[in-house]
């Protein structure tokens, strides 16, 4: 059992490694605006859209409402959002792209990542 835990973790980690080795970090308000903003941004059955005026809307994986807004700060993307009728800590995030696909990953760059297509 130890051996299919520690096989199935090396294994997680090489993709999340080749993943990552292509992908370019997104680190000016202006390249994040040209490649991210207006376009719907999926993940699994939740979806974003990043308006340029700075609104955030779209639809969470259980199907809520997902509203807020965004702000570029240095080389972060800044999200305060509200899932339903709950509201979400602020949270800001690093963008890479890779292809068709945007990372996020939280807590500048340190947390938990999200992939998303577009």
């Amino acid at each position: 059992m130890k051996f299919v835990l520690w096989t199935t973790c090396v294994l997680a980690l090489s993709v999340a490694a080749a993943v990552s080795a292509d992908a370019k970090p997104i680190k000016k308000q202006k390249d994040f605006m040209a490649t991210i903003v207006g376009k719907k941004l999926v993940s699994g059955n939740s979806w974003i859209v990043a308006s340029a005026d700075g609104k955030l809307t779209g639809v969470s994986r259980k199907g809520e409402k997902i509203t807020g807004a965004w702000i570029w700060h240095k080389r972060f993307f800044c999200r305060n959002i509200y899932l339903g009728q709950t509201r979400l800590p602020e949270d800001c995030n690093t963008v890479s792209i890779d292809g068709n696909t945007a990372t996020f990953t939280r807590d500048k760059g340190k947390g938990k990542a999200t992939i998303f297509s577009f």
